[in-house]
């Protein structure tokens, strides 16, 4: 598995991690700065952005994400990944891209859901 692959698989798990260590643990795999924007949302800092996966979170109890394919190149990535439900089984799918930083941690996050 390539450093990417385990940045977005930690990553990832940020958005169902317990909400006491949610922040600690994007921290870990993203700058203080990050911005990240779907198409619902657009954000600037690690702060706005636990918070957002804390409504995440919310909304749809006992959802993980599961990264399916990463591809890099220069300082940038792509992850193609699963949305999981509850028992397993597949609430949506799409895609992410990301600019990494010089370090290699997330910068810039786009996120993109793909048609059922």
């Amino acid at each position: 598995m390539s450093d990417t692959q385990r940045l977005w698989n930690d990553y990832a798990a940020c958005w169902s991690a317990d909400p006491a260590d949610r922040l600690a643990a994007l921290g870990a795999v993203a700058v203080d700065e990050v911005t990240y924007r779907d198409p619902g949302t657009e954000v600037a800092s690690l702060t706005e952005l636990a918070a957002y996966m804390a409504g995440f979170a919310e909304a749809f109890p006992g959802h993980r994400f599961r990264i399916d394919e990463v591809l890099e190149h220069h300082d940038r990535s792509l992850a193609r990944w699963t949305q999981l439900g509850g028992q397993g089984e597949t609430a949506s799918t799409g895609i992410s891209t990301a600019r990494h930083h010089e370090d290699g941690s997330l910068a810039d996050i786009t996120g993109f859901f793909l048609p059922a």
